[in-house]
Formats: C-alpha cells, sequence, structure tokens
C-alpha cells in the first residue's frame, strides 16, 4: 500500500523540527513526510527536502504534487514583524499554498495560525471560535487573513482546511522553569500536545474548521471543545500542573 505525503513546510523551524521528530509515531504506517523550507533543517531523518521560498508560487506547486496533507507552518512567526516581512510571508505564502495545494489535487492544508488572530480580546474573556477575530498586531491580522483564505478554499474549490490558533508553543522543560502563578499559563500548547492536535487534525472527517490550540490547562485563555469533539484532539498536558509540580 502507497503511504500518503504530509509536506512540512516551515520544516527547519522549531515546531517543525519537533513533528519532523514526532509526528509519524502519532499516526499509523500509512503516511511519510516531506519536508521544505527556505534553509535545511538540522537534522532531516532519512526524509526528502526541498530548499524552497513560500513566496515562489511555481515552486510551491512543484512542492505539492502527490501531497495528501500540507502541514502550513512557514511564516515570519513574530508578532512584532513589520509589513515588510508578514507580506511575502504571511500574505502571500499564504495564497500560494492554498493555490498550489488546490491545483495539485491535495486533500487538506492544515493552516497554523495563532492566539494573536483573537488576543485583542480582554484577559479575563475566554475566547471561542464563533467569536469575531480580533488581531492586536499586524502579524494577528495576517493569520485571520490567512483563515480567511482557508474558508475561500473549502468553500470554492472543495480543498478541506483546518485552521488551528496555537497558543503559546513550548516545551514542557519550559513550562517547568515557569512560576505556578505565571500569567501566561492559560495559553500554554506543549509541542507534543501540538503534535496530538496536528494529528488528530490529519485525521479527521472535516472538510473545514478554525479551532484552538491549547494543552489541557486547568485554565483556558481559549476554549478548545471544538477541537475535542469536530477533531477529536485529546490534549494530555496541564500546564498549571507541570509549572506547580515539575512533572
Amino acid at each position: 500500500m502507497t503511504k500518503r505525503s504530509l509536506l512540512i513546510t516551515g520544516a527547519a523551524g522549531r515546531i517543525g523540527t519537533f513533528l519532523t521528530q514526532q509526528l509519524l509515531p502519532e499516526l499509523n504506517d500509512d503516511y511519510t513526510l516531506v519536508l521544505a523550507d527556505v534553509r535545511r533543517p538540522e537534522e532531516t531523518h532519512g526524509f526528502p527536502f526541498t530548499e524552497a521560498d513560500v513566496a515562489d508560487l511555481d515552486a510551491m506547486r512543484r512542492l505539492c504534487q502527490g501531497i495528501d496533507t500540507v502541514i502550513h507552518l512557514a511564516a515570519d512567526p513574530s508578532p512584532r514583524a513589520e509589513w515588510e516581512s508578514l507580506l511575502p510571508k504571511n500574505v502571500t505564502g499564504v495564497y500560494n499554498i492554498f493555490q498550489a495545494a488546490h491545483e495539485a489535487s491535495c486533500r487538506r492544508v492544515i493552516f497554523a495560525s495563532s492566539v494573536n488572530a483573537v488576543s485583542g480580546y480582554p484577559e479575563d474573556v475566554q475566547v471561542h471560535t464563533q467569536m469575531p477575530v480580533s488581531p492586536p498586531n499586524l502579524y494577528g491580522a495576517t493569520k485571520a487573513w490567512g483563515e480567511a483564505v482557508a474558508a475561500y478554499y473549502a468553500n470554492a474549490h472543495g480543498l478541506s482546511a483546518i485552521c488551528l490558533r496555537f497558543g503559546g508553543v513550548v516545551t514542557r522543560e519550559r513550562v517547568m522553569g515557569m512560576e505556578a502563578n505565571h500569567p501566561n499559563l492559560s495559553l500554554i500548547l506543549t509541542l507534543n500536545d501540538l503534535t496530538r492536535l496536528i494529528a488528530a487534525s490529519i485525521r479527521a472527517d472535516k472538510h473545514f474548521g478554525v479551532y484552538h490550540g491549547l494543552s489541557n490547562n486547568r485554565h483556558k485563555r481559549l476554549d478548545i471543545s471544538d477541537a475535542r469533539v469536530d477533531l477529536g484532539y485529546d490534549p494530555q498536558d496541564d500546564a498549571f500542573v507541570i509549572a506547580g509540580t515539575g512533572d
């Protein structure tokens, strides 16, 4: 049986590097990985790698050939990023990957959105996915744009798209070094839970959706009930417990 290929853009980044190591064990033997970035990862673990820029539509067209699911991580990840960097990476690049995936008849694109798409709400408000976007910065606005592009391709072209608003993505070890009353604990998404979320999004029987990605924290800035029900997401980490006990 031919394995289905998963393309990871931004594979040399922190999240892409972790997924390259940890994603396949969360899935079954039906999948394999294809990696892409503007620079070569330190370790490809034997998976094919292509040096390519998401701002290059023709390069994305070539990359998407034969791909089942695109995991689109490539972006300028800084909430303080300037427009000159955001435009090619977070705006043009998003269009390019969705257009290329559509032309190549990929099954699904998983778009890495961000809490910054909605973190303009007051801190004492738990944000639900049904609430309008509220970006506090241009970076968050580009993520809201990406979610809209995903909806367009799902509605107009039948390309399945799952948008995941990642919270603060950190290692469990980083959480262990935080105070038990740290104000950001309610926003934590551990890399382990992020991998579970991506795996669930690959397998889910869902055509389109925007979902929040947090760990199973005692207090959650973002509501994750939709992700539990629609995607079967089952986070295992509680940042408040990890920070309080060091486990």
